[in-house]
């Protein structure tokens, strides 16, 4: 195809040899691609770092960071390389440790030719065992505030109510029981509940097993309770009979909002007796929402 006309003075030499322009420019891409592909440069990688623990006896009375922050130098499309396909752990074989602090100086780290470490962050770590220790500890229950007018029905219960904790001897030694996590409430309601809460894990702890426990509880409505030691019984259709004993023990137990009574005097405890010269009959107390327990339930009536 012939190149398209323009106008002007540049209109003969700017498409003259246009496939030729083309392959210069092409390889002065090239050039400068190559150029600057293989000059140095500067980037900081994190690195994890894992070490392997001499004895089981034995464990780190300071955690090792888990990664080191390695500033390399070298070509632009080495690093480009390491960033793509990451670097592998700086891995340090406390076993065969004789110095409980070890320099990082780039030996411990595999890279490829031409690209150097120019800085490690931290420059070295330190080795500090302390003797570990087991302990079966007793699990205490961390609780939240119950929702209004709930209460709980019985005491909450754990399960495992005990469990097996590893760590460093001088903390574990002055531990008596381990925490769960706070329990909380927001959705909870009436009745019989099961969930599965952590266990907090103080500085100094390595594990704990299990790692988690089953709390149950019972939720039930809010109540108050009164107790009327002594209400007089009366004696419903004959009006000149009597009971053995004369009073009775009365306790209520009603929802918070119920209304309750006040004074002995406000309550009427009664039996409705047959027609038998002696009869033993049940002891009546008008309850509305509440709970009632009569104490005794049962009254001698002598016509």
């Amino acid at each position: 195809m012939a190149p398209p006309a323009v106008n002007g003075p540049w209109g003969s030499g700017l498409f003259a040899n246009l496939p030729l322009k083309a392959s210069a420019l092409a390889i002065a891409i090239g050039l400068y691609a190559v150029a600057h592909g293989t000059e140095d440069a500067q980037q900081t990688f994190s690195v994890p770092l894992v070490a392997t623990l001499p004895r089981t006896d034995l464990i780190l009375a300071e955690p090792l960071p888990p990664t080191i922050l390695v500033s390399l130098r070298g070509p632009r499309t080495k690093l480009r390389d390491l960033r793509a396909e990451g670097i592998p752990p700086i891995t340090l074989d406390a076993q065969s440790l004789t110095v409980d602090r070890v320099e990082l100086d780039g030996s411990q780290i595999d890279l490829p030719a031409g690209v150097r470490v120019e800085r490690m962050e931290p420059g070295e770590v330190s080795f500090h065992w302390e003797k570990a220790l087991t302990r079966i500890l007793p699990v205490r229950l961390s609780l939240g505030d119950l929702p209004a007018g709930l209460v709980f029905d019985g005491a909450p219960s754990i399960e495992p109510a005990k469990v097996t904790v590893r760590g460093l001897a001088r903390k574990l030694n002055t531990l008596q029981a381990t925490t769960t996590d706070v329990v909380h409430f927001y959705d909870s309601f009436q009745g019989y509940t099961e969930r599965a809460v952590g266990l907090v894990l103080p500085d100094g702890l390595l594990g704990i097993e299990p790692s988690q426990v089953l709390v149950k509880f019972t939720l039930r409505q809010a109540t108050t309770v009164q107790l009327f030691p002594k209400v007089a019984v009366a004696v419903v259709g004959f009006a000149a009979a009597k009971t053995q004993p004369t009073t009775v023990a009365v306790r209520f137990e009603c929802p918070v909002e119920a209304p309750t009574p006040a004074r002995a005097e406000d309550l009427v405890a009664f039996v409705r007796p047959s027609d038998a010269h002696v009869d033993l009959a049940e002891v009546q107390v008008e309850k509305g929402p509440c709970h009632v327990e009569v104490t005794p339930s049962r009254v001698i009536v002598r016509h």
